[in-house]
C-alpha cells in the first residue's frame, strides 16, 4: 500500500490509486459548456413520481453503505469542479482503508479518551443524559458535547438521523453490550469487527450487486479463487481506487427515498425534515425502529437507478456547506471529471472486458455519447438490470470491499499465529 509520510489514526497514512489511466480530455472546448451539458443530463435525473419504485434492498442498506464509505474514505482537501493539485497517488486518504471501525474506535482509549465511557472500562460514550446542557434525555442517541455536536470518530456519521442511529444503534451499543458479554475491550472490538465484515459479505454485497457480477467475488472471499475483470488484476489492486470512492461507491445516492417512517409504519418523514438533518441532538421521538429499516418488515430502497429523489437536487444549505452547489448528481460527476479526471464509462467497461451498454438517451440527447461519466454510466448500467450493480459498478464495489477484507483478514491470522 502506497504511503504518506504523515501519521493518521495510529497507522501510515494512506493515499488514493487508479484503476484505470486518467481521462484528461473532456467533450467540449471549454470547461463551462462541458458542465452545462452535465447541467442538463442531472436536470434530467430527478425522480417526479409521487410513488416512486421499490428497489429490491432494504432502506437501511444506503445507510448501512454510507457508513461503511465514511470507515474507508475520506478526501478532503480538493475543491469542487477544480482539477486536483497532486496526483491521485498521492491524494490524501484521511481513512484507514482497512474496515478496521476506525470510524467508531478512534485509535482506541489511550489515544482518543474523549471516545469512551471513563466509569466503565472498555465501554464508548453512548446515550445523552440529563445535565448535559440539553433538555432531553434520550439513551439511544450518540453522546454529545454541551453544543450539540456527537463524540464520535467520524463527525459524518452524524450528519443525518439515519447514519447517526446506524452508528450508534448498530455499532456503539452493540460494543458496549459485548464489553458486558464478553468481559474486555478487546474482545469487543474483535468480535464487533468480523461481525461488520461478516454483513459487508452477506448482508451488504448481495442486497446492492447483482448475483452474477458478485459470485467470482465471494469465491475470491472464501475460496482464494482471483476474480478475472478484464485487465484489473484485483490481487495487485489499490486499496482505495478513486474509481470506488468518486463513483462507484456514490451509487446509494439514487437509492434514497424522498421520504422515510422512522417508528410508525403509517408516518413519514422528509429526508430533510429540519428535524432530521444531522449534527444535532437526536428527539427521543425520532429513534428509529430498526426493523422498517432490515429486516423483513423494512422500507424498501429505490432500486439503483437513474433518477435521484428532488430532495437531493436541491439540498439544504446545512449540507451543501462551501461549495453552494444544491444538486447532488451535478456534484457528483463533476467532482468526478474534472477533479478526478475519471474514466469515461465506456472505457471502464473496456478495460473490465465486458460488454458496453447502449448510450442513455440523456448522454446521447446532449452529446455526450462514448463519453459517459463513470458514476452515471454505472447507474444506468444497474438501471438495465432490475437496480443492483452490474460488471462496472458492482465489479468495482465488490473488488474493493473483498479486496479489502481479504488484507484485513490475512491481518487478524498473522496476529493470532504471532500471539500463539
Amino acid at each position: 500500500m502506497d504511503v504518506c509520510d504523515d501519521l493518521e489514526h495510529g497507522s501510515l497514512q494512506s493515499v488514493f490509486g487508479r484503476l484505470c489511466d486518467a481521462q484528461e480530455k473532456i467533450p467540449f472546448d471549454s470547461t463551462e459548456k462541458y458542465e452545462t451539458a452535465i447541467r442538463k443530463v442531472t436536470a434530467g435525473m430527478m425522480d417526479r413520481s409521487e410513488n416512486p419504485s421499490d428497489g429490491p434492498a432494504d432502506a437501511g442498506i444506503a445507510f448501512l453503505g454510507q457508513f461503511i464509505d465514511h470507515d474507508i474514505t475520506l478526501e478532503a482537501t480538493t475543491e469542487l469542479g477544480k482539477p486536483s493539485k497532486v496526483p491521485v497517488e498521492k491524494l490524501r486518504n484521511f481513512r484507514t482503508p482497512k474496515l478496521d471501525l476506525d470510524c467508531v474506535y478512534g485509535d482506541g482509549p489511550e489515544v482518543h479518551p474523549h471516545l469512551y465511557d471513563q466509569t466503565s472500562s472498555g465501554k464508548l460514550l453512548f446515550g445523552r443524559m440529563s445535565g448535559e446542557g440539553m433538555t432531553e434525555i434520550n439513551q439511544h442517541d450518540l453522546a454529545r458535547n454541551r453544543h450539540g455536536r456527537a463524540l464520535i470518530g467520524d463527525p459524518r456519521n452524524d450528519e443525518n438521523v439515519f447514519v447517526s442511529q446506524v452508528h450508534g444503534r448498530q455499532f456503539v451499543q452493540a460494543h458496549n453490550l459485548l464489553v458486558d458479554q464478553l468481559g474486555s475491550y478487546e474482545a469487543a472490538r474483535e468480535t464487533l469487527t468480523k461481525s461488520y465484515h461478516h454483513r459487508i459479505v452477506t448482508e451488504f454485497l448481495p442486497a446492492v450487486v447483482h448475483r452474477d457480477t458478485l459470485k467470482p467475488f465471494l469465491d475470491w472471499y472464501y475460496h482464494d479463487i482471483t476474480p478475472k475483470t478484464g485487465d484489473i488484476d484485483w490481487a495487485h489492486a489499490p486499496d482505495m481506487p478513486i474509481e470506488f470512492a468518486a463513483a462507484a461507491f456514490r451509487f446509494g445516492h439514487s437509492m434514497i427515498r424522498q421520504d422515510y417512517a422512522l417508528n410508525d409504519p403509517n408516518v413519514a418523514f422528509p429526508i430533510f425534515n429540519g428535524d432530521l438533518r444531522g449534527f444535532s441532538p437526536v428527539a427521543a421521538k425520532h429513534n428509529l425502529d430498526m426493523e422498517l429499516f432490515f429486516g423483513p418488515h423494512s422500507q424498501k430502497s429505490r432500486p439503483i437507478d437513474t433518477q435521484l429523489p428532488a430532495a437531493l437536487h436541491e439540498l439544504p444549505k446545512e449540507v451543501v456547506g462551501a461549495t453552494g452547489e444544491p444538486n447532488l448528481a451535478f456534484r457528483n460527476i463533476i467532482r468526478g471529471q474534472l477533479t478526478f479526471h475519471l474514466p469515461y464509462g465506456e472505457d471502464m467497461a473496456n478495460l473490465m472486458g465486458t460488454q458496453v451498454i447502449d448510450t442513455h438517451d440523456l448522454i446521447k440527447d446532449n452529446d455526450l455519447k462514448g463519453m459517459t461519466p463513470l458514476w452515471f454510466y454505472i447507474l444506468a448500467e444497474a438501471e438495465k438490470l432490475g437496480g443492483k450493480l452490474g460488471p462496472v459498478g458492482g465489479g468495482i464495489v465488490a473488488g474493493t470491499l473483498v479486496n479489502l477484507l481479504r488484507k484485513s483478514t490475512v491481518e487478524e491470522n498473522h496476529e493470532d499465529a504471532l500471539v500463539a
